[in-house]
Formats: structure tokens, sequence, C-alpha cells
């Protein structure tokens, strides 16, 4: 072979393992979130009857809600039932419902669309008489989708046409330890505005489980009025 035919032979040998190598590297950020997404869904693949049992802690410090009051601090049990679909009110359509109880507090509905690669939030309702009306979400809002990674955020949404805002953020993915067991999760951002009260909660959801362990608090003017913990102790849901 002539000298002039094997010198494009070789540079042809060197640069198309460097281009292919340039490409994996290109696909890999896209190939990652298609490969989390299918790790993801379903997101949460459940039955009517399913339910989560939490342990609560509750603190409340000294003078939160006025001079002189003093600090709340009790421990607690909160169980989430899966009741199906049902519709929450007069002319709004039949919706993925989970019914939360807590003792000495009225029971809550939370409404949701649970997709397989998707979570949208609906609205609540809390059960205090028959009348009690839903905040009602419309459109759904995005909660959860699968294959999200670390920085991701949904828009800013307002909560029941009230001076409340919400926006979610996504802080990345961690093996989570709580009394049920160790899950891998998606840990998640919310925070808002209540008026002026500020509300910030830290949620931490197991991709075929469910929420597992949540931290929220509430503060007033930058000064703290509310700290509550609740971690999964038992699910009728199979672990993954």
């Amino acid at each position: 072979m002539k000298p002039s035919t094997l010198l494009p032979l070789i540079l042809l040998s060197v640069i198309t393992p460097a281009c292919k190598e340039s490409a994996k590297r290109q696909a890999t950020p896209a190939a990652t979130r298609v490969a989390a997404a299918r790790e993801d869904a379903p997101l949460l693949p459940i039955s009517k009857g399913d339910s989560w049992r939490y342990a609560v802690h509750l603190e409340i410090p000294a003078d939160a809600t006025k001079p002189g009051t003093p600090a709340v601090e009790k421990d607690f049990v909160r169980t989430r039932t899966f009741l199906g679909k049902i519709s929450p009110g007069k002319s709004l359509p039949a919706t993925d419902c989970f019914e939360v109880t807590t003792a000495g507090f009225p029971a809550e509905r939370e409404f949701v669309e649970i997709h397989n690669d998707k979570i949208l939030l609906r609205g609540s309702v809390t059960l205090q008489s028959e009348d009690s009306q839903p905040m009602w979400y419309d459109p759904a809002v995005p909660f959860l989708s699968a294959g999200v990674k670390a920085g991701d955020e949904l828009r800013e949404f307002q909560v029941g046409g009230q001076p409340r805002t919400r926006k979610i953020q996504i802080v990345g993915r961690e093996d989570v330890t709580v009394p049920a067991g160790q899950f891998p999760s998606i840990r998640m951002l919310m925070g808002g505005m209540d008026g002026t009260v500020e509300l910030r909660r830290t949620i931490w959801f197991s991709p075929g489980t469910g929420i597992i362990r949540e931290e929220k608090t509430r503060y007033h003017v930058d000064k703290l009025i509310l700290r509550e913990t609740q971690e999964l102790t038992e699910t009728s849901v199979k672990k993954r």
C-alpha cells in the first residue's frame, strides 16, 4: 500500500473513536434522564384502600401565636389512605383522592391526578362540616414527573385564588432511611407565602412508594412559628 493511501486510513482510525466518544458524552445527559424516567415509572402504582402511616413530631415555639403562649412539643400518628376517584364537589370531576386523618384534627382530603409518569395537584379540603368547600386548582398543577433531576423547577402557582403562592424545586436524589426502611428518593423543596407567613416544605418522594419523609416549617417575619416532621412507619404499598 502506498504511503499516500496509508496516511488517511491512519487518521481515520484515530479520529473515528474520538468522534464516537464525543457523541457519547454529548448524549449522556439526555440518556441519563430517559433512563431515570424509565426507572421512576410508574411513580405511584396504588390501589383503592392502600395506606401510609407516619410518625409526626410537632414543635411550636413559645410566643409563636401571641405573647405569653407556652411552647408546644408533641408526637402523634398520621394516616393517609387512598380512596380511589372521588368528586370533590358539585360540577367538579372525579379525581384521585387521599384522606388524611390525625387524632384531634379534622380529616383532610387531597386531590391529585396520578399518571404513570407524573403526578398533578388538583386541590384539597378540610372536612370541618358537610358544607366544606374544596380549594381547587384549574388547571392542575405539576407536582412531580418521572426522570426529574437536581435543579429542575416548576413554575410558581397561586393557591386557591388567594394571596398564597407555591413553587417546587428538585434538590436531588438520595437514599433515605425512615422507620419503614431505606428508600431511594427524590428530594423536593416546596416554598411559598400564605399572606405574610412563609412556608418551607422539604419532601422526600420514593418512586413506587410515595412520600416517605417530610419536614415543614412556617415563619412570620423571619420568626419560626412552627416546625413539623413526619416519617413513614408502615405502608401497604410494596417496596420496590
